[in-house]
């Protein structure tokens, strides 16, 4: 009985994610070998997750702070004057716009990597009980 085998090859992301520097909540160093169920990989794994949280909340801070300065600072105007000087907040709306459409292309990229293991694990399962099941038959003759 031939079945065709699928070799799972890792993406790219999860090399580099691998190759990152993993440190637990005391700064130390850890073994980046994977290890889901050892408590200090679970650590670095959660130290990790906390500094991009954290990196993301700085920058939306930095942000609101900027556009309420913005908002709440301006010069006052003249009235001859009819464009104001726009130029800092169309360069935020076009940075955030650029972020948000990542964060969404990251999305898509993820939902089909995961699609793809799903699909690699049906298929395993379905050899699995085609195999197991040949030679149940086997046995029963």
């Amino acid at each position: 009985m031939a079945s065709s085998r699928q070799d799972y090859i890792a993406p790219w992301w999860t090399y580099w994610l691998h190759n990152f520097p993993h440190l637990n909540f005391n700064f130390q160093s850890v073994d980046n070998t994977f290890k889901p169920e050892d408590a200090s990989y679970q650590q670095s794994l959660v130290f990790l997750a906390c500094v991009s949280a954290v990196a993301l909340g700085l920058c939306l801070l930095l942000l609101s702070v900027y556009l309420t300065c913005l908002c709440c600072c301006r010069r006052e105007e003249d009235e001859e004057v009819k464009r104001p000087d726009t130029c800092c907040v169309t360069w935020a709306a076009v940075i955030t716009g650029l972020v948000i459409c990542s964060a969404v292309g990251v999305g898509f990229y993820g939902n089909s990597e995961t699609n793809d293991g799903v699909y690699q694990l049906t298929y395993s399962i379905y050899n699995a009980n085609h195999t197991l099941g040949g030679i149940g038959s086997m046995e029963k003759n």
